[in-house]
């Protein structure tokens, strides 16, 4: 595998190429001093073909339209890195993450976790979820799969998680939904409960019934110790800080990717949804106004 970290900066007067490509490591970075024309984003494609390159990640400036025309150029696939593998992997941390700001016990709250049928997909990361929820619910259309874990769960440690793929009913009183790799038409076919957290795990994902008042999360912050910074400082500033992160397990041989994260000590530092970061003041809002509603006398 081999990284290429594109970033934009000022013209220098005495560089006088418009793309200046240093090694790090294995890979590359490519300082850019003038995107905006063709020509130049041409000169990008050809290099990143002629390295080798199969990975890439985009400063923020960068990780929009240039993004996009740098790509339509690029005959070969190359994988973007958006963020969402980390995202995958640190699922648990974002679930837990919302319910501390909530000042919930996991132990006490249901999990409604929601996800299609593909076999490429490891079900044993919901071993988390039903060690530390007071009830794990799922809904697929993977009925059979799940079925076979439900009854080994039940079988050998005497433990039930809740399978179902109604539509209309199984998500309608879930207040944190998990949602692993459903798309928005997909989920929008499901009857949600109004006031829902959702997190979309694969997919960046609005549900936005008209009856729906809760939370889509589709990004997230993290924040890491300051000898990883230090080398993260080495590429460049103004990249986002999960790519990164994520470009370095991409290293990593899957199975220790989640021993990795907790020996790094990388952990979830905000939630992002489709209006930008999520405060942690409407997350309590919202628990507050549910609480002040239950307390009401009729």
């Amino acid at each position: 595998m081999c990284i290429g970290y594109i970033k934009k900066e000022n013209l220098n007067e005495k560089i006088f190429r418009k793309i200046d490509i240093r090694k790090y490591n294995e890979n590359y970075i490519f300082a850019v001093y003038d995107i905006e024309k063709t020509k130049f984003q041409k000169r990008i494609a050809r290099y990143i073909k002629k390295l080798n390159i199969d990975t890439l990640v985009f400063s923020k400036e960068l990780d929009g339209e240039y993004k996009e025309k740098i790509c339509k150029i690029l005959s070969q696939d190359v994988n973007v890195l958006n963020g969402k593998q980390l995202m995958d992997f640190m699922k648990f941390q974002i679930v837990k993450y919302v319910l501390n700001k909530q000042n919930k016990d996991t132990k006490e709250e249901n999990i409604y976790i929601i996800l299609k049928k593909d076999s490429k997909i490891n079900l044993n990361f919901l071993q988390e979820f039903i060690e530390n929820f007071k009830m794990t619910n799922v809904v697929t259309n993977d009925i059979e799969r799940l079925k076979n874990i439900q009854e080994n769960l039940l079988e050998n440690d005497g433990v039930l998680i809740s399978i179902s793929n109604n539509k209309r009913k199984a998500l309608k009183r879930a207040k944190y939904v998990l949602n692993i790799n459903l798309n928005k038409d997909e989920l929008s076919k499901y009857n949600i409960n109004r006031d829902a957290i959702i997190i979309n795990v694969q997919e960046f994902v609005k549900y936005d019934n008209p009856n729906f008042d809760g939370i889509n999360i589709n990004y997230f912050e993290i924040k890491c110790p300051d000898d990883l910074q230090e080398k993260f400082e080495q590429i460049g500033e103004n990249f986002d800080l999960v790519k990164l992160y994520e470009s370095m397990l991409l290293l990593e041989n899957n199975q220790k990717i989640s021993e990795k994260i907790k020996k790094d000590e990388v952990c979830v530092s905000g939630i992002i949804g489709n209006n930008g970061k999520i405060l942690d003041e409407e997350l309590n809002f919202r628990k507050l106004q549910k609480s002040s509603e239950a307390n009401k006398v009729i």
